[in-house]
C-alpha cells in the first residue's frame, strides 16, 4: 500500500498538490495568492472505490478550474493506493465485520453487486448508508 500526502478540500475532494508545492502551508499559500481567480487542480476520481483509498491499476485524477473563495476548509490528508486484488480482499473482509449488522444488508444481493458496494463503503469500514438491523 502505497500513501500520498494530499489535500482535502471541503471534507469531500482529494487534490494532489500542484508542481512545486509539497505541503498544506505552501498549498494554502498558494490557495491565498489566487483567492479571486480560478486554479488549476488535480482531484482524485472515485471510480470502483471509496476515498481515501484508490485502486492503483485505475487511479485517475481531474482537472478542475476552482475557484479558492469557495474553499470553506482545507486540511493536509492523504490517501492510499492499493492493487486491485489487495482493495478487493480487504473490502471482503469489512463487508463481512460491518454490512453483515446493516438493515440494507441482503446476502445473496450484496454478493452479487460487490461492486455497487464499492463506492459506498471505505476499507475504513465508513458508510453513510449504513443503519445499524
Amino acid at each position: 500500500m502505497e500513501k500520498i500526502n494530499v489535500a482535502l478540500i471541503n471534507n469531500i475532494l482529494y487534490c494532489k498538490f500542484p508542481d512545486g508545492i509539497k505541503n498544506i502551508a505552501e498549498f494554502i499559500e498558494f490557495l491565498n495568492k489566487n483567492y479571486h481567480s480560478f486554479v488549476e487542480l488535480d482531484f482524485f476520481v472515485e471510480k470502483d472505490c471509496a476515498a481515501p483509498f484508490f485502486i492503483e491499476e485505475d487511479l485517475k485524477t481531474e482537472k478542475e478550474y476552482f475557484n479558492p473563495s469557495n474553499v470553506l476548509s482545507v486540511k493536509e490528508s492523504e490517501v492510499y493506493l492499493l492493487c486491485r486484488y489487495e482493495y478487493e480482499e480487504k473490502l471482503k473482509k469489512v463487508i463481512q465485520e460491518k454490512c453483515i449488522f446493516c438493515k440494507y444488508y441482503s446476502e445473496g444481493e450484496c454478493e452479487q453487486a460487490f461492486h455497487s458496494l464499492v463506492e459506498h463503503i471505505n476499507l475504513n469500514g465508513e458508510c453513510y448508508g449504513f443503519e445499524k438491523e
